[in-house]
């Protein structure tokens, strides 16, 4: 068996189960392949469990468990996905959605890789060339834990490869799933996303029942393909989509005309975010619900956004175009960024404001996390009503 070595004092976090070895607490390592097993030690030579090697982000390897003698052969794999599966029983029974995720990597045991599920068709997403070394006993034990009708993958250490079907059942793209009785436009072939983010269905739910009355207005953000406008569009509201790649606004207009809303009433706009606010304040329009929901990191011509840096011009430039008891939902996707740090930029953003919190939301249940990988609890969702 091979090993790899912690430096000195950098063995803490393991002892307490953390399940990412990060590649600058490596002190030595032996010569190991991606996907090859290896015995975690402390600089004292503790055992501190099983890893496979795999090289994601600043991370080179995740926990297997415990027991040294464990392999990941299939019959590993499909007590992983009983397990994902028996836990997510309310969602397979679920009349008013059928798209949702079916293994979330470490939460549900092994990280490196996460599997969803669109109405039945499947798709895997590889993070590193380690556990895409056991692409075969994952998909045989998909095949034997799942009904699923086809099977995908999208391999996201390679952008090079674009997404490909497994199995041997075809299916032509785009298919529409249903969320929350509302329907969507999924494609998996059709660059990096799908069409929908499903971590974010709790909070389209929420959006769907905000105390909003008829007519009232909603502006969304980095609107990707209008997923937050067609709950807000269904609670009632008006909206403005507004996005800077010209395909989003196909992806909105098709998911507006798939659950019957009236496109009349919804504005859509290819444009820089920052750009937009600065007009809608010269074109004096106001605002009931503002979604800000960006990316963790951006760079656009001589722009260049992120999420620590930038988030709070985001919020004032909001602030500016928001009516009186409006609410804005401000939500980001960066594990680097803790709920309080994420907390603490808003109050301070917002000092000097009468304001009330109203909702803090996460990743909903089949987003299953732990917490010995703080990280994998990347969702952040605050509901903010301003009062002056």
């Amino acid at each position: 068996m091979k090993n790899v070595i912690l430096k000195h004092k950098h063995d803490r976090k393991y002892k307490d189960g953390y399940l990412v070895l990060e590649e600058a607490d490596i002190l030595e390592q032996d010569a190991i392949n991606e996907g090859e097993r290896f015995v975690l030690k402390s600089h004292e030579g503790d055992v501190l469990g099983l890893f496979y090697y795999g090289k994601q982000n600043r991370g080179a390897g995740f926990k297997i468990g415990s027991d040294l003698d464990v392999r990941l052969e299939t019959s590993y794999f499909k007590q992983l996905f009983e397990a994902a599966k028996n836990e997510r029983e309310s969602l397979y029974n679920a009349e008013h959605t059928n798209a949702f995720r079916v293994y979330n990597g470490e939460g549900d045991g092994l990280g490196g890789f996460t599997v969803d599920n669109y109405d039945g068709h499947f798709l895997i997403q590889w993070y590193s060339k380690g556990i895409y070394q056991y692409k075969d006993e994952v998909v045989e034990s998909l095949r034997e834990v799942f009904q699923y009708t086809t099977l995908h993958e999208k391999l996201r250490f390679d952008h090079n490869v674009p997404t490909h079907r497994v199995s041997e059942e075809n299916v032509e793209f785009p298919i529409i799933i249903k969320e929350n009785n509302l329907f969507y436009t999924i494609h998996f072939e059709d660059g990096p996303m799908t069409g929908i983010f499903l971590d974010q269905r709790d909070v389209r739910s929420k959006i769907m029942t905000l105390p909003l009355e008829e007519g009232q207005s909603m502006l969304n953000l980095f609107a990707y393909s209008g997923g937050f406008s067609v709950a807000a569009a269904k609670n009632g509201m008006e909206t403005v989509s507004v996005d800077i790649a010209k395909r989003s606004l196909e992806l909105i207009e098709q998911n507006f005309a798939l659950n019957e809303i009236n496109i009349d009433q919804q504005l859509l706009y290819t444009m820089d975010v920052f750009d937009m606010m600065k007009y809608c304040k010269r074109k004096r329009m106001r605002f009931d619900l503002i979604v800000i929901d960006p990316p963790s990191f951006s760079r656009a011509k001589k722009k260049r956004f992120s999420v620590k840096d930038n988030y709070d011009e985001l919020i004032e430039g909001a602030l500016s175009i928001l009516n009186q008891n409006g609410y804005m939902v401000l939500s980001t996707n960066a594990s680097n960024f803790t709920l309080a740090q994420f907390k603490k930029m808003i109050n301070e953003t917002l000092e000097g404001r009468r304001y009330e919190i109203t909702d803090v939301m996460g990743l909903p249940k089949d987003f299953k996390t732990t917490s010995h990988y703080k990280p994998s609890k990347y969702l952040k969702v605050v509901f903010v009503k301003i009062l002056d």
